[in-house]
């Protein structure tokens, strides 16, 4: 069909329904429409909210990982000094 046809159809479809309605019945259901899409807007809003809620946790879990690997890696680091100090000190003692 062209989009002609389909205006007409929908136009006529429309002027049916408003002269088999009165306009009460359709205002509330516009009202009931809109209270769907309030509706539909407040779940999106709460879902969106908690994808940031759940970024902000991953992020802090990331930082507390990276925040050990680098103690941990601090530890190695200071035992392989004090590994190298000792061994210093028991080069110096056998001369």
């Amino acid at each position: 069909m062209n989009q002609r046809v389909v205006d007409v159809i929908l136009a006529e479809a429309e002027t049916e329904y408003l002269a088999n309605n009165n306009c009460a019945t359709f205002l509330a259901e516009l009202d009931l429409l809109a209270a769907t899409l309030t509706t539909a807007g407040d779940f999106l809003a709460t879902i969106s909210a908690a994808i940031a809620l759940k970024q902000i946790y991953i992020e802090q879990a990331q930082a507390q990982k990276d925040q050990q690997e680098q103690e941990a890696q601090m530890k190695d680091i200071q035992d392989q000094l004090t590994a190298l100090k000792n061994e210093i000190k028991t080069l110096r003692g056998t001369k």
